[in-house]
């Protein structure tokens, strides 16, 4: 008997204020995170906090708190299995979501 099902995420985020080369940009992002949970509601809390602990993604954030960053789980499905992934934690496919702005000026 298997207590927790397996469960492919696809999560978007937005409004992510991050310095690349001197440059403060509003990026977007969509990753792809393979979770256990017991039922799709789980999982996608899973996601998200895999997501917030995530220290490549925290650490380059440079939103004030009146404007934060937000994710949002597109969608959740059970999958069969893991096996036969190549990975289970896929990178971040960033976007920029407003015109950029050099550090320093307004």
């Amino acid at each position: 008997m298997q207590l927790h099902e397996e469960f492919r995420a696809f999560v978007r985020g937005e409004n992510f204020l991050i310095n690349l080369d001197d440059v403060e940009q509003k990026l977007g992002f969509y990753t792809t995170r393979y979770v256990e949970a017991l039922n799709e509601e789980a999982a996608e809390y899973v996601v998200m906090d895999m997501l917030r602990g995530d220290p490549k993604l925290a650490k380059g954030v440079l939103n004030d708190k009146s404007d934060p960053p937000m994710m949002y789980a597109e969608e959740v499905e059970e999958i069969d299995s893991f096996e036969g992934l190549p990975l289970r934690v896929s990178g971040f496919a960033f976007y920029p979501t407003r015109k950029r702005r050099e550090c320093g000026n307004p």
